[in-house]
């Protein structure tokens, strides 16, 4: 039997952040003139640099942004339609008009899904009854290509009419998209564009939206912002009527059980700002594990600032500066979920995972300190995974039968890919 030595997957899993850096990109804009650029943030001082001399934009669409890793690029809508921006030189190389087979449309809350290399976002829509002539919304969760900017929906039917502006998110373990139409935080699933959760939000401890969620593969979590607003009764002696009329609004770090709904606060006390950047203004630090959203700074002007997963407490605040930017917009950090894997199987292909899953034996598990895996066919490579789908470690494997020393790994849940020639497996193994 081979014995494969894992005792250095935790270096492993450090060396891919390292090798791909924890840059932080976004779109720095200027109003007059109007000009847009691709910038790498400093989040700790807020300085934006600009890549490229050129302004590839004169206007953006706050609908969504995805940051490709692994083509190195960057893509929003802007003039002319969906473009692709190289983030090495930070032009553009390649502008795409949307084209959906089903009709005009729009695609919005658009994300780039890192465990299967593809844009998921909402397509809407107007549907036309043919017996009544009625005309409806109607919306999708679809991909888009963004050579093409041609739209595949993936929802059999429509799954809604409308969104809020609270952001989007892909669970790239679990094959989720989520979204939220003000009460409810809808779950998709991208394997077949179905409702795989909708709860209502509820916020038990204080809070009445919750915005800029995003999700972290450090920790598998659904962080946003939760905010309260106040208001102040003014009574018209005109009219004789009282009304509410908004006062302030308290601002702190959340979280959100995507199951539930319910909606905890981490910030024990408010993060000091009232006001923010909607939608696309948030990304996450998986290594250092902050909260980076954009809000109004205290001389007037823009700030970029982190919080901590952990504390909920503000660990920096930058102002924003850069040669002549005014805004910083859809920001994503590079490795965020870089090279997750989905943990969850699509339940459609269930008989052929089933059948090729009867060819491989993988005990003891639970295992200690050793796993044997066993294959009715000759097995090629192997792939171990984090609960929260990142990549530890990869192999050759050569042979019907393997032993995998197991001491070094920490107690936990761990799955492992094993490729032989009738296709991949996932098995979940646990220490």
């Amino acid at each position: 039997m081979k014995s494969l030595i894992l005792s250095l997957f935790t270096f492993s899993c450090t060396v891919s952040f390292s090798q791909l850096g924890n840059t932080m990109y976004g779109l720095a804009r200027t109003t007059n003139p109007a000009a847009v650029y691709i910038a790498t943030m400093n989040p700790v001082t807020g300085v934006a640099t600009n890549i490229g001399q050129t302004s590839i934009s004169s206007s953006i669409n706050l609908t969504g942004a995805a940051l490709n890793p692994y083509n190195n690029r960057f893509c929003f809508f802007g003039d002319n339609g969906l473009k692709s921006v190289d983030l090495s030189t930070g032009q553009v190389t390649n502008t795409a008009t949307i084209n959906n087979p089903n009709g005009t449309g729009y695609f919005d809350l658009f994300r780039f899904n890192t465990s299967d290399s593809l844009m998921y976002g909402l397509s809407r829509r107007n549907v036309t009854n043919p017996q009544t002539g009625v005309v409806t919304g109607a919306m999708y969760l679809a991909t888009i290509d963004a050579s093409t900017g041609t739209i595949s929906e993936i929802s059999p039917t429509s799954i809604g009419q409308s969104f809020a502006y609270s952001g989007s998110a892909i669970d790239p373990h679990q094959m989720v998209f989520y979204y939220s139409n003000g009460s409810q935080l809808v779950g998709l699933d991208m394997y077949n564009g179905g409702i795989f959760s909708n709860p209502t939000l509820t916020y038990p401890n204080g809070g009445q939206n919750f915005d800029n969620f995003t999700y972290s593969c450090a920790d598998t979590t659904l962080y946003g912002l939760v905010r309260t607003n106040y208001y102040t009764p003014v009574y018209n002696p005109v009219t004789g009527m009282t009304t509410q009329v908004f006062d302030s609004a308290a601002v702190h770090l959340g979280k959100v059980n995507a199951i539930s709904g319910e909606v905890t606060k981490i910030s024990t006390q408010s993060l000091g700002v009232n006001s923010f950047s909607v939608n696309g203004s948030s990304t996450i630090d998986p290594v250092n594990l902050i909260y980076y959203f954009i809000s109004g700074g205290t001389s007037g002007g823009l700030a970029i600032n982190g919080v901590s997963l952990q504390t909920g407490l503000v660990v920096s605040q930058g102002t924003i500066s850069n040669a002549g930017a005014l805004y910083f917009d859809m920001m994503r950090i590079q490795s965020d979920c870089y090279e997750s894997f989905p943990t969850r199987l699509n339940p459609g292909s269930a008989n052929l995972i089933e059948s090729i899953f009867n060819v491989i034996k993988i005990y003891p598990n639970p295992f200690n300190t050793e796993l044997t895996i066993e294959s009715k066919e000759t097995m090629e490579s192997y792939e171990l995974f984090s609960a929260n789908g990142m990549k530890l470690s990869a192999g050759i494997i050569s042979g019907t039968e393997a032993t995998v020393n197991t001491e070094a790994l920490s107690e936990g849940i761990y799955y492992l890919n094993i490729c032989t020639a009738t296709g991949k497996t996932t098995h979940k193994i646990i220490k």
